[in-house]
């Protein structure tokens, strides 16, 4: 009890911003390169491109985000995009890391990215964004308004869940991760992946966040995924954002290994300065 009233004091009444757990520490002596997972995964999700980055002298670093992981897991954030960006900012500065550094996000981590850069443009030389579920800021389609209107709708409704992680917990997880594929769903995490659902997801920053930045910023998607709208950003943010490259890979909603070949290559040229086409 005491140590939850000193971490709340020290965190939520003086505003310090929590350190998140690194699941992934590849200390080279290159540049560095910090990865951020979706919601209700862990920086597990990102072992093939460590794999593939491993033998490069880099500077990796996974990081679980804030309320999932081994990371804190705290009641009171609301779990929006600037408490994840406060944690990740903390934990970079926390390390010493060599900066700019190159900012990779996947799903939600995408949009965590985008929120670092926007705050501390100073951190970020170059972003690599794969799998982002941006759902503002989108042209003024039929098309796009449907889709979003249907994910939303899918959204509240998982938010509206009131699992009892009681023996009927494992069939909810089954149901919930064939609609969401690689979730992790925990009686410790399922507060913040609901605060985190509506909070950073649902209420994003990310269109307008985008329109601000003028660093390179790959954004690639899965051919396959059916939680993503799947488009081109320049039509999304005007035609003059040349620093915006667009890539489809063959994927689903998961880090596979090809989509990490993929994302291996695209991390290595934004470490050598390549835009790419």
């Amino acid at each position: 009890m005491a140590f939850r009233f000193l971490d709340k004091f020290w965190h939520k009444t003086l505003g310090r911003p929590y350190v998140l757990a690194r699941a992934i520490d590849i200390a080279g002596p290159g540049q560095s390169v910090v990865l951020l997972h979706g919601i209700g995964r862990t920086s597990r999700v990102w072992d093939h491109v460590v794999y593939g980055l491993a033998a490069r002298g880099l500077h990796i670093v996974g990081l679980d985000l804030l309320g999932f992981g081994a990371s804190p897991k705290p009641d009171w954030p609301v779990y929006n995009s600037d408490d994840h960006a406060d944690a990740v900012i903390a934990t970079i500065e926390k390390l010493e890391l060599k900066t700019p550094l190159v900012l990779v996000g996947h799903s939600m981590g995408c949009l965590v990215a985008v929120r670092v850069a926007r705050r501390r443009p100073d951190l970020v030389k170059h972003l690599v964004l794969f799998e982002m579920p941006l759902y503002e800021g989108l042209p003024h389609s039929r098309k796009y308004r449907l889709r979003t209107e249907l994910y939303i709708r899918f959204y509240k409704w998982v938010m509206g869940l009131h699992p009892t992680f009681d023996h009927e917990t494992e069939r909810f997880v089954e149901r919930l991760a064939s609609k969401i594929a690689g979730l992790e769903v925990t009686p410790e995490n399922w507060q913040p992946f609901v605060r985190s659902l509506e909070n950073t997801i649902v209420k994003q920053t990310t269109a307008e966040d985008i329109k601000q930045l003028d660093m390179p910023m790959d954004v690639i998607y899965g051919r396959f995924d059916m939680l993503v709208i799947r488009g081109e950003p320049k039509k999304f943010f005007g035609n003059e954002k040349d620093h915006i490259k667009a890539f489809t890979v063959n994927a689903r909603h998961v880090i596979s290994p090809s989509a990490s070949q993929f994302l291996v290559e695209r991390i290595l040229a934004a470490l050598a300065g390549k835009s790419g086409v």
